[in-house]
């Protein structure tokens, strides 16, 4: 293998492990409050048997809790199966706006992950021709840096510009003022250097522009040679 696939192998693994646990333990977060709420229902009814009385009340509230944690498990799923598609073309075009869309949520099941409110410029379709998998992980990357950079309770804006100049310009921003301390990581810029992005980090007012091109050296070499 040349150096351009290892690097997106090895990224792809580290990217695919850390997604995957975080996604693992929140179907076990859904399963156990599941397992607790059945485990109460088996309580009532035990206690209906002794011939305790009832209430309907608790009985609607245990089944809508249910009901609600298993329409999570499967909004849970639908995602990781969005994610696991992502590897199925190495090279292709992507719409970026959606891509970031799905990173978010897929970041939202970490446990420090703050509330993020991602705003589209516009609503045309924003593509550009990259590896779909090393992308998310280079969002998710940034994402989780900024993350730990701000409180659990933080807010984040991801604002998606219009595509012009044969690229797309992200800012990412909070109410934070250390968001971009020690910012570019060694592992985000070398995944930024091969997929063409660029960061404008701007210290005054906490915002980091990011800026991804149409299509990379990189990503055309690699497209023409699988």
């Amino acid at each position: 293998m040349d150096k351009a696939t290892i690097f997106i192998s090895t990224e792809g693994l580290k990217f695919f492990g850390k997604v995957n646990a975080s996604i693992s333990h929140e179907l076990k977060n859904i399963l156990a409050i599941i397992s607790e709420t059945t485990g109460f229902l088996n309580d009532l009814t035990d206690l209906a048997k002794q011939g305790k009385g009832l209430k309907l009340s608790l009985l609607e509230s245990c089944t809508e809790s249910i009901a609600e944690d298993i329409q999570r498990g499967f909004t849970t799923i639908k995602r990781m199966n969005q994610f696991a598609h992502s590897v199925d073309v190495p090279i292709k075009e992507i719409d970026i706006f959606k891509t970031v869309e799905l990173t978010v949520k897929l970041s939202s099941f970490l446990s420090f992950s703050s509330k993020v409110q991602i705003i589209n410029d516009d609503k045309n379709n924003k593509f550009i021709l990259t590896c779909p998998f090393l992308m998310q992980s280079l969002i998710y990357q940034i994402l989780i840096f900024v993350y730990e950079s701000i409180r659990p309770d933080g807010e984040v804006i991801v604002q998606v510009g219009s595509q012009k100049d044969n690229g797309i310009p992200l800012i990412i921003s909070s109410l934070s003022q250390s968001i971009l301390e020690g910012f570019p990581t060694p592992d985000i810029q070398r995944s930024a250097d091969f997929l063409g992005v660029k960061f404008n980090i701007n210290t005054s007012d906490q915002k980091l522009g990011i800026w991804i091109p149409y299509a990379s050296n990189e990503i055309v070499a690699l497209g023409k040679k699988l």
